[in-house]
């Protein structure tokens, strides 16, 4: 990657996990059930997670396949680009993601039990063979907090 489409990815990805931070709804630690109804949402997530992973997918159209002409242009768009997109906007598996405005270049956030079944979710798309990918598995903020409590009680352990 160039320079400037790792700067293009470094900034879309922030403004994915800005924009997950936005759509997920807070947890108030008051009100209806309070704490205890936290806790119990929290040890649910926490079951879930240990099934199902979260994975950052990020493409990129290659130069290899560029359309030369205004039927390939549309060829490719309608048959290729279009179906893709309308794909992973409505796959309940998608959990957030978009496209880099004007560009073929893009990223979402996918829950899955392996990255065997993103890699058959990604090949399963009209567009997979003219996109590059990168796969990367990230972590909830939930499972990585719980990581770094129980590195706080070994050092603690430790005196």
């Amino acid at each position: 990657m160039t320079l400037s489409k790792k700067s293009i990815a470094v900034a879309l990805t922030g403004v994915l996990v800005m924009a997950a931070a936005v759509a997920l709804p807070p947890l108030p630690v008051f009100g209806e059930g309070g704490a205890r109804r936290d806790v119990v949402r929290h040890a649910a997530e926490s079951r879930a997670t240990t099934t199902n992973m979260l994975y950052l997918v990020e493409f990129e159209a290659t130069q290899a396949v560029a359309p030369t002409s205004r039927e390939q242009t549309i060829e490719q768009l309608d048959k290729l680009i279009i179906p893709t997109l309308e794909s992973l906007g409505k796959d309940g598996k998608v959990r957030t993601g978009g496209i880099a405005a004007g560009t073929l270049t893009g990223a979402f956030v996918v829950e899955a039990k392996s990255q065997d079944e993103v890699s058959a979710l990604v090949r399963a798309l009209p567009a997979s063979s003219i996109m590059q990918w990168q796969v990367t598995p990230i972590e909830t903020f939930a499972h990585r907090a719980d990581v770094e409590k129980k590195v706080v009680q070994e050092l603690r352990a430790q005196k």
